[in-house]
């Protein structure tokens, strides 16, 4: 390796430490980078290889409220920590119904709302480039906890005091995928004893791979 490639990758490491530690706080960044739950590219692969996609673009997919929704799709925010944590997916979403999505953000879209409302027609999840997803459909929903889950989200959401981070004790922070696996576990759609501390939009896709009962992949685009 070459001085110059040994000084962009030493560049890349100190600036993505300082990017995390922005988004996440200090104590925050070294938890996320010891904890991050991740899959490789050939593992996503595999694990969809007996799976037939409904869909392979996200506007062809017929969506129902409490879908969600995971993806790679690479953005000023998600790309050190692509280049560093390596997960394969960087974004996930809660489908409430009516072309809605909730989605934590963080500052990358609007600074004052870190944890949003979203018109999926008019969102980044519709972008030409977005060839990496996944749309996961939970069979254990009943009418209530579906009700349910989504009011929290909405409430969630509309709470200015909600900020994208790692949760800690106290304060009112939640990842994209975290935000939309603590709903799940509360509702008792899913039973996990042994969840990763940090939850990612990788370890989503692995629950609903490792069982097959109680999720349904209802469309997928993997080009690796």
């Amino acid at each position: 390796m070459s001085k110059n490639s040994i000084l962009r990758s030493l560049l890349v490491f100190i600036g993505g430490i300082i990017f995390v530690s922005i988004i996440f706080g200090l104590s925050s960044a070294h938890k996320f980078y010891v904890n991050i739950f991740r899959l490789s590219p050939d593992q996503i692969s595999s694990s969809l290889y007996n799976n037939t996609s409904q869909c392979k673009k996200i506007s062809d997919c017929t969506l129902l409220p409490g879908d969600i929704l995971i993806r790679r799709y690479i953005t000023e925010r998600t790309w050190l920590v692509d280049k560093l944590a390596h997960p394969y997916f960087t974004h996930s979403a809660f489908y409430l119904g009516d072309d809605q999505i909730v989605e934590a953000v963080g500052t990358e879209k609007t600074p004052e709302d870190e944890i949003q409302i979203a018109i999926l027609s008019k969102s980044d999840w519709l972008y030409v480039d977005v060839e990496n997803f996944v749309i996961i459909r939970p069979q254990k929903y009943t009418a209530t906890k579906l009700n349910i889950i989504k009011n929290n989200l909405i409430n969630i959401a509309k709470d200015p005091d909600y900020k994208f981070g790692l949760p800690e004790s106290g304060y009112k922070r939640a990842t994209c995928a975290d935000l939309i696996f603590r709903q799940l576990l509360s509702e008792s759609v899913i039973n996990v004893s042994n969840a990763p501390e940090i939850i990612t939009p990788d370890y989503l896709f692995s629950l609903a791979i490792k069982n097959p009962f109680n999720f349904n992949i209802v469309g997928y685009s993997i080009s690796k």
